[in-house]
């Protein structure tokens, strides 16, 4: 992030007057609300219940969400309306320019924020939309611009982590689901291999190892700039992980998928693949494990990694 960026999210933080109020009534009485879920690839799913239970208590035509373009897939079939944005990393770029255009003119009682964005990005963020009261989850306690802060433990899942944010709203879990939209038939090819990692390198060596089990492996690549070269390594098996709607698809005609926390695990997820998730060393993930979903972290020893893998894939 530039200085520039930084001075200005500063000068912001120094300058901003939070009007009097009366904060408990507002809590008690507020009507309208602006989401910013979990844009965290990956993880956005989970803020689904914590919606559920908001939309259910205040009704669709009271909650605005605010997604960005490239996860818009899994929120498509929620019953509320929905302000895009794209990714930005500067109050001077015209992505940001769009989304504050895109909220010139709404006003809201509560601006609640999910994520566990830089500090400076959440003020970004914040200091845009037009709201009594501003919540954040997990960030710093003493940015000025959030009125209220709550805190999550490492022990708490995703889902209940997103549902803390309920009490202060003054809101019970809701019994009601969204309904996400599964179209796609979920029986895939029995030797059909989806791989989606973060790890160039890894990716590539689980699928050559596929390959020699006689599997027909295919990989999703993040970085758009490296697909020409990854699809000449694997003779076109490949495709750029985005638009997610073809994603899907093709996650759905596959037999099983190997990923670490990115939109394909989400999509493994919704649709109950047969999904084995691999951690890096430094990322910590409550992760409920069923027969269909298990998770593991890549050491040193790469054949006993493959192993796993293997015996997972290919069960005796």
């Amino acid at each position: 992030m530039s200085i520039w960026t930084k001075n200005y999210v500063s000068l912001k933080k120094r300058f901003f007057k939070a009007k009097p109020m009366d904060f408990s009534k507002i809590l008690s009485s507020y009507r309208t609300i602006l989401i910013h879920p979990v844009m965290e690839p990956g993880k956005e799913i989970y803020t689904l219940p914590a919606i559920a239970s908001i939309v259910d208590k205040k009704g669709k035509e009271n909650v605005d969400l605010l997604i960005n373009e490239k996860l818009g897939f899994f929120f498509k079939d929620l019953p509320s309306q929905k302000i895009f944005y794209s990714d930005f990393s500067s109050p001077f770029s015209s992505n940001y320019r769009n989304y504050r255009n895109k909220l010139k003119n709404k006003k809201y009682d509560i601006f609640l924020d999910l994520n566990r964005f830089d500090d400076n990005i959440l003020t970004l963020f914040a200091i845009v939309p037009t709201a009594k009261i501003r919540i954040c989850l997990d960030c710093l306690s003493e940015n000025p611009i959030f009125n209220l802060v709550t805190s999550s433990l490492e022990t708490h899942t995703e889902v209940d982590r997103n549902n803390l944010i309920l009490k202060p709203l003054g809101i019970k879990k809701s019994r009601k689901r969204i309904n996400w939209d599964n179209k796609v038939e979920t029986n895939g090819n029995k030797k059909k291999i989806g791989i989606a990692l973060e790890n160039d390198k890894l990716a590539l060596k689980l699928f050559f190892s596929l390959k020699r089990w006689n599997l027909n492996p295919f990989l999703f690549v993040n970085d758009v700039k490296k697909v020409p070269k990854m699809k000449e390594k694997t003779q076109n098996e490949c495709t750029s992980l985005y638009p997610l709607e073809s994603t899907y698809d093709i996650c759905a005609s596959c037999e099983a998928l190997l990923t670490s926390i990115n939109p394909v695990f989400s999509i493994a997820v919704l649709s109950k693949k047969k999904t084995l998730l691999l951690l890096s060393k430094n990322k910590t993930f409550i992760l409920k494990e069923t027969k269909k979903m298990k998770a593991i972290r890549a050491g040193k020893d790469f054949r006993a990694f493959l192993k796993t893998v293997k015996n997972f894939i290919l069960p005796k």
